[in-house]
């Protein structure tokens, strides 16, 4: 299989097999998004969803930055004493609270806030009626709030138990019912991390997370979502990745793009890419077709699309030079240490990598048509955006 990777200067030619050059495609995805702007998810944190007395004290959270618990006869040295049992908890709370029923869901809650969250988590509160969340980073325990006193008057959340929070955005529903059906059956505090592409979508109108990208389109209008718009849309999206497929020698993998949707008026429309280089370019094109920014500086589409594409080729052959020098790094240290089973498994590191990083020359004409082709399809996708009112949410709008 012919891999290819270009820069403007120099063209070389070297045959890959497929299967050596994968350990490259899945290291190489994230740092390829992250070159272009984009977030990359999956660390492993947990996702909560923490409810705000019926939405009561939703403007105070957000506004001052930090969420709140009750019980605030409970101290939180009752929580964290490993020396005593669930049961002997239990009953302390029984006699702190003897007018409640369930002290297990008491400390389950106490105990969630305390230990089981952690900074660094997503925090996602409600507000009145549940049409609107806020989402934010979970920071520490805070032992005092300041609260801000803007024109209008708010309630004020006078719960002892705080924690400080980071927002990063408040999101309307209407637009995601499926998000909304799922928090509204959640209680008091729950983990909803089992639904994290559903947050993330929300959160992020374009992302890379442990198997995919996404990139989440919104019809924010109240017009027809025609047929034609639609179809044009998803296959120009289609035909554009097998175009970067082909420009890059690899294989074609827009048969594994899936597309998740909830278009009514308004609505969204979620497209999976798989794992793959390619699919970053493929995000980004479609991107700025949507938002209209595929040309250059010289108002020219075709070299506007180039650019993508050679910023795309820049990102993966620094990535496979540092993997180049990792590898270097680990023979010479094994050399030194004469260890001869490490020394013989560094040097076909190295050999692997080395091979990784060479380019690959294309003709200029392929190069042209190619990039002609994906220039095409991208005046396609903006005309069926404008026609539809499909559009991406503003922070990627900054995407380079």
């Amino acid at each position: 299989m012919l891999y290819l990777t270009i820069t403007h200067n120099i063209r070389c030619v070297h045959w890959w097999n497929w299967g050596d050059i994968m350990q490259l495609e899945n290291n190489g995805v994230k740092e390829i998004a992250k070159g272009f702007g984009l977030p990359v998810i999956g660390d492993g944190s947990h996702i909560w969803f923490f409810r705000t007395q019926s939405g009561i004290f939703y403007y105070d959270f957000y506004i001052n930055h930090y969420i709140a618990l009750g019980w605030d006869l409970i101290p939180a040295s009752l929580v964290s004493n490993d020396k005593r049992s669930y049961d002997d908890k239990k009953e302390d709370v029984s006699e702190l609270y003897p007018e409640e029923k369930r002290p297990g869901l008491i400390l389950g809650q106490m105990e969630t806030f305390y230990n089981k969250m952690q900074a660094g988590d997503l925090v996602v509160i409600p507000a009145m009626g549940g049409k609107r969340i806020a989402v934010g980073v979970l920071g520490n325990i805070a032992s005092e709030i300041v609260h801000q006193y803007p024109d209008d008057e708010y309630e004020r959340c006078e719960y002892k138990h705080k924690r400080s929070v980071k927002w990063l955005k408040q999101i309307d529903l209407w637009t995601d019912v499926y998000l909304l059906r799922v928090l509204r059956a959640q209680q008091t505090i729950s983990d909803i991390t089992e639904y994290a592409e559903m947050i993330y979508r929300n959160l992020h109108p374009c992302y890379v997370s442990e198997n995919a990208l996404h990139l989440t389109l919104v019809k924010k209008t109240e017009s027809d979502y025609r047929a034609k718009d639609n179809i044009d849309l998803q296959t120009s999206i289609l035909a554009i990745h097998s175009l970067v497929s082909e420009y890059y020698g690899v294989p074609d993998q827009s048969g594994s793009i899936v597309v998740k949707t909830a278009v009514g008026s308004p609505g969204f429309l979620e497209i999976i890419l798989p794992y793959v280089p390619t699919s970053v370019i493929t995000a980004i094109c479609t991107i700025r077709a949507i938002i209209g920014k595929t040309t250059s500086n010289d108002g020219k589409t075709n070299t506007g699309i180039m650019a993508i594409l050679t910023k795309g080729n820049e990102l993966l052959n620094d990535h496979s030079a540092r993997k180049k020098a990792e590898a270097e790094i680990k023979q010479i240290e094994a050399n030194t240490e004469k260890i001869k089973a490490e020394t013989a498994y560094t040097e076909a590191l190295t050999r692997k990598v080395n091979a990784e990083a060479e380019s690959i020359e294309i003709s200029n004409m392929y190069a042209l048509t190619a990039t002609s082709g994906i220039a095409e399809k991208s005046k396609v996708i903006r005309t069926a955006a404008v026609q539809s009112g499909i559009s991406i949410d503003s922070p990627l709008e900054e995407v380079s």
